[in-house]
């Protein structure tokens, strides 16, 4: 849906994205007049429309399921609202012609939320202990508007709230990123001077600084269960630990610690904003994403960032107004489920309509005053609207690059995976593609013989049934340079047999974890372009291999195809992506094959083409593969220089030398 705006753009203050702090106040009004509709009767819940999701089967109960869909939309608009309210410095809202208090409103439906007795409480009732979670986020929303909203309310009431924030702590838990909502709920608990558990506090600050990992960086969980990177650092650590800080309720210890850890993670995540205003979303929830920019929000309230303030406004604008003229609102201004638009099949079984409202975060930035220089100074460009860069973050086994002609962003992989696969979660494509794209997403296509293969090398014993990369085994990263290992048919070590269902070989071969087939992929950056070499050594027959480019989506027509006996690329009519053979494969897949695609499995929706090269039938030994893969904006024919780019190569027995276009050379060992 495109979003009206009667605010102006200010191109003089903002020259990158025209937005104001006016433009997040009147999109905070929209939101907040969107959800009228859908309250329950006694304003704590949201009666979203849903459909069937992954509850209904724990929750047999039609009372328990209805009230827990109710759930997510009302706890995490809290946060809109109370941020609205803040930065407002108003109460009222004027929606479809008449005028709600919303400050009464939130009220109202934080006292029928903690009532054991209402129709509408959240609690210990539906099977799962997801209200924990959501409890946190109200409680962060009842310090940040306590003025409005706690100061109102009569001691009982209050006693009341305090008692049932209480009870979603002391609880056995996930051992990852839900440790912070239970340190969030006790710190509230002890800012508004309410009785709280320190000893529970201090033990889950220690868990969550034990995921650490350096460069400003977390793990979401430890590393016996897996090296799960991903935008939880941005929405759930650097979200919650700074509101920490704010609340000035820690020691001075972990004050500094935090603040510490949140200027090293805003100087590196800042790389990954491409000039679009989009990131290269890798990872799990996808329905969060404008939450992204939390870090962000929170560094200028801290008054702790690294950056200049017209370059954070301009990063955390650029983000929203993206998903503003991308899709991220359906017709009623509620959030869609998706990435660009409305796509279920891109969301994992756990996330709901209500689910997306965790990008509230981003409307953290309301709490600056008009008179903060976030507002006021002017824009400032971001790092890839200033130059080209290749970033190396070794803490997460990460090469982040900058492309300034294009401000293009890519993150290319070489560590990060999740511990878990089910059927409808992909987190095998989500973590451990080779590369990830501000511009031009995934595909997240899998059936009974597979993942769609863009950014991947996958291998089959049979020709029908293929298997890639679950885990990367991080080697090194250098200045453009990359190297991990992987064992493609070894599985997941932490799954269940239902986890390898929709998998190309089956569970007991899994389970094995079959280590017959090692592949080391050592990638280097040339002007953009991705030079792949992959040694692969196997101790069985195998009948085939394939690698991907990039996943290009396109709407209407076929995309347009470039092909020769060495390479292919897909135009959209805008922009492509290619790959070419350097050495090893027999050449390019047939188109047939690859434009035979309806369904809308990629992030950007519409249909979804890769450019592919086949390999055929392996006698057991070691091989070697070597690809140019990469992306181009304009002209079909555009593709030309970018198919040119290396002169010649030359494979020997411990090494791989390519000879560039314009007279430099590099060398691979293997």
């Amino acid at each position: 849906m495109e979003v009206i705006f009667e605010t102006g753009e200010d191109r003089q203050l903002s020259p990158r994205t025209g937005w104001t702090r006016k433009h997040w106040l009147e999109l905070a009004d929209k939101m907040i007049a969107a959800i009228q509709p859908y309250l329950t009767p006694g304003k704590g819940g949201l009666a979203l429309p849903n459909p069937t999701r992954w509850m209904d089967e724990y929750l047999p109960e039609p009372e328990k399921m209805r009230t827990f869909y109710w759930m997510e939309g009302y706890t995490r608009t809290r946060l809109l609202l109370a941020c609205w309210m803040m930065g407002a410095g108003r109460t009222t809202l004027t929606s479809n012609g008449r005028s709600v208090d919303i400050r009464d409103q939130f009220v109202e439906g934080l006292l029928s939320a903690s009532d054991p007795k209402h129709p509408e409480y959240i609690g210990d009732r539906y099977g799962n202990n997801q209200w924990i979670a959501e409890t946190s986020s109200v409680a962060l929303a009842i310090y940040i508007a306590r003025e409005l909203v706690w100061d109102s309310m009569s001691p009982g009431e209050r006693e009341q709230v305090s008692d049932w924030l209480r009870l979603a702590t002391g609880h056995k838990i996930a051992h990852n990123n839900w440790y912070l909502f239970v340190a969030n709920t006790q710190c509230v608990l002890k800012a508004l001077g309410e009785k709280y558990d320190q000893d529970e506090l201090d033990r889950y600050l220690q868990q969550v600084k034990n995921f650490y990992i350096g460069g400003g960086w977390f793990m979401d969980g430890d590393h016996e269960r897996g090296y799960s990177i991903d935008q939880y650092n941005a929405w759930g650590f650097h979200h919650f630990l700074p509101a920490y800080v704010y609340m000035n309720v820690l020691d001075p210890t972990w004050k500094d610690w935090i603040v510490e850890r949140l200027k090293e993670y805003v100087s590196s995540y800042k790389h990954f904003f491409g000039g679009n205003g989009a990131f290269p979303m890798w990872g799990r929830s996808w329905a969060y994403r404008p939450a992204v920019v939390a870090p962000f929000n929170w560094a200028e309230i801290l008054g702790v960032s690294p950056l200049q303030p017209g370059e954070s406004r301009r990063l955390v604008s650029g983000v929203m107004k993206y998903y503003v003229e991308n899709g991220y609102f359906q017709a009623d201004m509620t959030p869609t489920m998706g990435y660009a638009g409305e796509n279920l099949k891109l969301i994992e079984p756990y996330s709901q309509y209500g689910s997306p409202y965790w990008g509230s975060a981003a409307f953290l930035n309301l709490l600056l005053p008009d008179s903060h220089p976030f507002w006021r100074d002017r824009e400032e460009p971001l790092t890839v609207e200033q130059e080209s860069y290749c970033v190396p973050e070794p803490d997460i086994g990460l090469l982040v690059t900058g492309n300034h002609e294009t401000g293009e962003v890519q993150i290319i992989n070489h560590r990060s995976w999740h511990q878990r696969e089910g059927a409808k979660t992909r987190y095998a494509k989500k973590y451990t593609n080779f590369s990830y794209s501000s511009h031009f997403g995934i595909d997240l296509r899998r059936d009974d013989n597979g993942y769609n293969c863009d950014n991947m090398f996958s291998v089959s014993p049979d020709g029908k049934k293929y298997s890639q990369r679950i885990i990367p085994f991080y080697i090194g990263l250098d200045k453009n340079y990359g190297a991990s290992y992987h064992y493609p048919l070894a599985g997941f070590p932490f799954g269940a047999p239902e986890d390898a269902k929709a998998f190309s070989i089956d569970f007991k071969t899994e389970a094995e974890e079959d280590q017959s087939v090692k592949i080391t992929t050592q990638l280097y950056l040339k002007e953009f372009c991705q030079v792949r070499v992959h040694t692969l050594e196997t101790k069985r027959k195998l009948a085939a291999v394939r690698e991907g480019g990039f996943a290009l989506n396109y709407f209407g027509k076929l995309a347009e195809a470039v092909i020769d006996e060495d390479s292919v690329a897909f135009w959209n009519g805008e922009r492509g992506s290619f790959i070419k053979n350097l050495f090893g494969y027999a050449g390019p897949s047939g188109l047939e094959v690859l434009l035979d695609n309806t369904e809308n499995h990629h992030t950007l929706g519409g249909k979804s083409v890769t450019p592919t090269l086949i390999g055929g039938e392996l006698k057991p030994g070691r091989h070697v593969f070597v690809s140019l893969s990469g992306t181009w904006f304009g002209g079909k024919n555009e593709v030309t220089e970018k198919l040119g780019l290396i002169r010649k190569i030359n494979v020997s027995q411990d090494q791989v030398k390519l000879w560039f276009s314009e007279g430099t050379d590099y060398t691979f060992k293997i």
